[in-house]
């Protein structure tokens, strides 16, 4: 046996290699993008992953089929906020990690020393399984976005509101042209469209060199595979499950309404047009649906004693419903493989599977998709075989489904492509159905007509804008646009008196707006085809919205505010302290005819609107502030005492814990001392950011260490610092009840 003995330059060359090695995967950052236009939020990858590979952990804070998606939403990253008593999770997560494969059989492969062709029984790239080797090269390309939006210069109507595009080279020789396309318009705004364009260049990613080197050849047998997890509403909407010893140990979802290591769940798969022949391709999805009732019984964790309370968004109703949605994928567009039917848009599967996470297996060997559903553990020839076979696991609702489907077989000579196009889409109920309740179980039905509405939405995009071309470039994809939304913003209109209001303003860009068709044609003139202004209030982050004001086009005049150029609503039915969103929607009662992109005659489209992308801030409305010199000091506390989940003596969500100071003068200190003479919070009230004036200061109950204070009694000092009154003082006291 021979000896090796390291020298110094051999030993200095090792360390060289790791560290190329280790500079090689930092090179190696992926690119990340997130869809946020729409309801449906997504986060896409560099290497052809949509979602992400860590999908379980607590550290997610962007969209992984997040629907409905909002801006300000809140997500705990890491197991102690999520299980937090005092922390409400927003985030539904329907999304594990989706992605395509190819398999190509029987290939040659540039192998080394000398990469010189040789036979190789499969090469295979993925997306979707566990992080391993992906089949691609590790400097992966950036993407390229596209931003078009009808409230921007430069809108072209023919074009998607938000596109995503990426071209990456395989080892397969195959190089993919992923583009992603997103509207906000509502009707529309439930689905993201995916064209994958998969090229026979020759240009085949050598891993071990992380570089392309060229190479033709006809691929006799070529299989395309898209794979996806999904869960519904896995992370839940708020999390009442937890270890009472020990928070960080404690890594329940949030709900946990899904069954698990096959215990009786409420998750549940449904597919549609399968082998139809009808021209639609094939809709499937999961489900979810627990009704606002307590977690299934088999679970471990403690419960909270409130969550009923916690499930309440006013104490009128009822505890809100827990995933009461649908998510899935249609397949929209595919090149016919022989065997399959010559209608593209008959978009079927040769093999479709459905199955469990746990528990389930193939050719005696057990699956976890999750955590080793990979290279690591099993070789392409097993992938093979998977992804050449028919089989749906029993629909017993025991959380989450992995779906795979399979088209093939290809043979592609170089220079040959094959065409799939697959929607991400996801439906449910009304958001103020949500969070009313529902204790008769009456709505579970109506998700799955949302996304089977919503499937058949992305099928109308795509069969308007096949083969048409916006510049010259191919777009697959084409939608009729709505009124642009007003541009919108909302103030404290109180003006000092005794009575709450806020002023919500907007713009005419509806009504200056011009929007061409395919025909080149006048679809919506604002001056002439809009309808009416819809107001519309919310205070749930979420998208809860009441309708405060339908303004018909003949009684815009009542509204025109000449000072500030815009129209003006003065939302009157309120009470001070508590805070609201605001949106303004345009909308188009009866569209003119639409011709799309491609040239579709579409006669009949249903009313058109403008999505609520226009949200106002959180806005209060607040008294003025008082004059000392003429009034007299009059400062009360609201509400006092305060009593926690009490609806009548607090402010309830989305600021559970505030306390407000009124009646003061225009600038003022406050201190806050406990009954032990301690002072626990300092104040300062002023102009605000816009320099306007009020008279009333919020506290959210935490100490000048930023500590959530003690119940109890507290006494308050108020010292003026307002021009004519500095120095003077006011005293009082309040009661905090926990």
């Amino acid at each position: 046996m021979k000896k090796f003995i390291l020298t110094t330059k051999i030993k200095f060359s090792i360390v060289l290699l790791i560290l190329g090695l280790l500079t090689v995967d930092i090179s190696a950052q992926r690119d990340v993008v997130t869809h946020t236009r729409g309801k449906l939020w997504e986060t896409l990858i560099s290497n052809g992953l949509i979602g992400s590979a860590g999908a379980w952990d607590y550290q997610e804070v962007t969209g992984l089929g997040f629907y409905p998606g909002f801006k300000g939403y809140y997500f705990p990253n890491d197991e102690q906020l999520a299980n937090s008593p005092d922390k409400v999770t927003n985030a539904n997560f329907h999304n594990f990690r989706s992605g395509p494969w190819i398999i190509a059989k029987n290939p040659k492969s540039l192998e080394p020393p000398d990469f010189s062709p040789k036979d190789k029984d499969f090469l295979m790239y993925h997306a979707s399984l566990t992080p391993t080797d992906y089949g691609t090269i590790q400097n992966y390309n950036p993407w390229e976005g596209v931003q078009n939006f009808p409230e921007k210069a430069g809108f072209n109507p023919l074009l998607p509101e938000e596109m995503f595009y990426n071209e990456r080279p395989t080892v397969t020789g195959i190089t993919v042209k992923q583009r992603s396309m997103v509207w906000s318009v509502p009707g529309y705004s439930d689905f993201i469209i995916y064209d994958y364009i998969f090229k026979n260049t020759g240009d085949m990613v050598i891993t071990s060199l992380n570089k392309t080197m060229k190479y033709e050849q006809t691929l006799d047998e070529v299989w395309f595979v898209f794979h996806t997890g999904i869960s519904v509403s896995t992370k839940g909407i708020l999390n009442f499950h937890y270890d009472p010893n020990s928070f960080i140990s404690s890594a329940g979802p949030a709900g946990g309404f899904g069954g698990y290591g096959g215990k009786p769940g409420s998750d549940v798969y449904q597919f549609e047009n399968r082998n139809a022949g009808d021209g639609k391709g094939l809709l499937f999805f999961s489900r979810d649906y627990n009704g606002g009732r307590e977690p299934v019984p088999w679970d471990l964790y403690a419960k909270k004693n409130n969550w009923q309370d916690i499930l309440k968004l006013k104490p009128e109703w009822l505890p809100e419903l827990q995933d009461p949605a649908c998510f899935g994928f249609v397949f929209l567009y595919r090149t016919p493989f022989p065997g399959a039917s010559s209608d593209p848009f008959d978009a079927d599967p040769a093999y479709f599977s459905i199955y469990n996470d746990q528990g389930d297996n193939f050719k005696g060997k057990d699956l976890d998709f999750n955590e080793y559903f990979g290279f690591g553990k099993f070789k392409p020839p097993f992938f093979y075989d998977f992804a050449k076979h028919e089989y749906q696991r029993p629909n017993d609702g025991t959380l989450y489904a992995w779906y795979t489907s399979s088209f093939g077989p290809y043979k592609l000579a170089p220079g040959d492509s094959v065409r799939l196009m697959v929607a991400e889409v996801a439906g449910q109920l009304d958001l103020k159905q949500v969070a009313m309740g529902d204790p008769n179980r009456t709505f579970p039905d109506s998700s799955i007509a949302a996304i089977i509405r919503n499937a058949q939405a992305a099928r109308n995009a795509v069969k308007w804008g096949y083969g048409s071309k916006v510049n010259g470039k191919e777009i697959f994809a084409d939608v009729p646009e709505a009124p642009p939304a007003p541009n919108v913003r909302a103030a404290n209109a109180s003006k000092g008196s005794d009575t709450a209001v806020i002023a919500i303003q907007w713009d005419k860009l509806a009504e200056e707006a011009k929007i061409m068709d395919g025909a080149n044609k006048v679809f919506f003139d604002g001056a002439n085809d809009l309808s009416g202004y819809r107001v519309y209030r919310g205070s749930d982050e979420r998208g809860i919205w009441d309708m405060i004001a339908d303004i018909p086009k003949g009684e815009f005049h009542k509204y025109w505010n000449a000072e500030a150029e815009r129209y003006e609503f003065l939302d009157k039915n309120l009470q001070f302290g508590f805070e609201f969103y605001y949106y303004v929607e345009a909308y188009n009662l009866v569209p003119k005819p639409w011709t799309s992109s491609n040239g579709t005659l579409v006669n009949k489209l249903p009313e058109l609107r403008s999505a609520d992308i226009n949200r106002t801030e959180l806005t209060s409305a607040k008294p003025g502030p008082i004059d000392l010199s003429k009034i007299g000091w009059d400062v009360f506390v609201v509400p006092n005492p305060y009593i926690e989940g009490d609806a009548n003596h607090s402010f309830g969500e989305p600021n559970p814990r505030k306390i407000e100071f009124r009646n003061l003068p225009e600038k003022a200190k406050i201190l806050i001392f406990n009954v032990a003479g301690e002072l626990v919070k300092t104040l300062n009230h002023g102009p605000d950011e816009r320099g306007n004036l009020a008279g009333s200061v919020a506290w959210d109950q935490q100490s000048d260490s930023g500590l959530l204070v003690a119940p109890g009694l507290y006494i308050f000092v108020i010292e003026s610092e307002t021009d004519g009154t500095i120095g003077q003082r006011d005293t009082g006291k309040f009661m905090i009840i926990r």
